[in-house]
Parts: structure tokens; C-alpha cells; sequence
């Protein structure tokens, strides 16, 4: 018997798991943090990070680095979701946050950042 569910891709775009070194910084300040990336596509991405969750209404945009080397700056966003990982001492939490309109430079450089430093594509749902 077939399903009569159809399926859809949840995503408008392909997710791909970042390499090592690949970092986010989220623009707040003097105190500001590079994180981890855990995936990323052209309409935003995942990270983890240690402690506190973060003011999401203070989360305008971020800056992506490879290496510490600044790739793609000033990206406009809007979070998503910030959920604990793991219940450690010091909590591991995961921050996702979706891209707003990017200038042609901005979106040229974040092309260029995932073809340079992710790995293997994600599953589409």
C-alpha cells in the first residue's frame, strides 16, 4: 500500500556541515565570541557554544571567519532557536538563526565561504 503522504523538503536550501575552524561571530559588542558553526546553507546556519543562552533580541547580525580570518561581514538576521545539547556543568547549546537579505558582495562571499569550508551536504529534511 502506498503512503498518501507527500513529502516536501522543509528547507528552501541545501545545508552543509561546516569544517573545522568555520566561525560565526554574533555582534554584540566589545564582548563579542567567535562560535562554532555546525551547518550552514545560503538562508543561515547552526552553532554550539558553551554557557548562558544568549539575548536573542540583542542578536542583530553576525560576521563569518575561517580561521579567525574574516570572510563575510555584517550579515542581517533573525534568530531562530537556542536549545541546550548536552546538561553539563557548563551547558553546550545550540543557537540557529536565518539569514535576511543579503547584498550581492555579502551573498557572493557567503557562496564562496560554504564551496570553501563545509564538507558533505546535510539531509534535505
Amino acid at each position: 500500500m502506498e503512503s498518501r503522504i507527500q513529502y516536501s523538503p522543509v528547507r528552501a536550501h541545501q545545508r552543509f556541515s561546516a569544517m573545522d575552524r568555520a566561525l560565526v561571530l554574533i555582534n554584540q559588542g566589545p564582548e563579542s565570541l567567535p562560535y562554532h558553526i555546525m551547518d550552514i546553507s545560503e538562508g543561515g546556519l547552526s552553532f554550539r557554544y558553551l554557557g548562558q543562552k544568549l539575548k536573542r533580541s540583542e542578536i542583530k547580525k553576525v560576521s563569518l571567519y575561517h580561521d579567525y580570518k574574516l570572510v563575510v561581514d555584517d550579515i542581517p538576521i533573525n534568530t531562530i532557536s537556542d536549545y541546550r545539547l548536552r546538561d553539563n556543568l557548563v551547558p553546550v547549546r545550540r543557537g540557529s538563526i536565518i539569514f535576511k537579505e543579503l547584498n550581492p558582495e555579502q551573498l557572493s562571499k557567503l557562496e564562496t565561504f560554504i564551496q570553501r569550508f563545509t564538507e558533505a551536504p546535510l539531509p534535505i529534511a
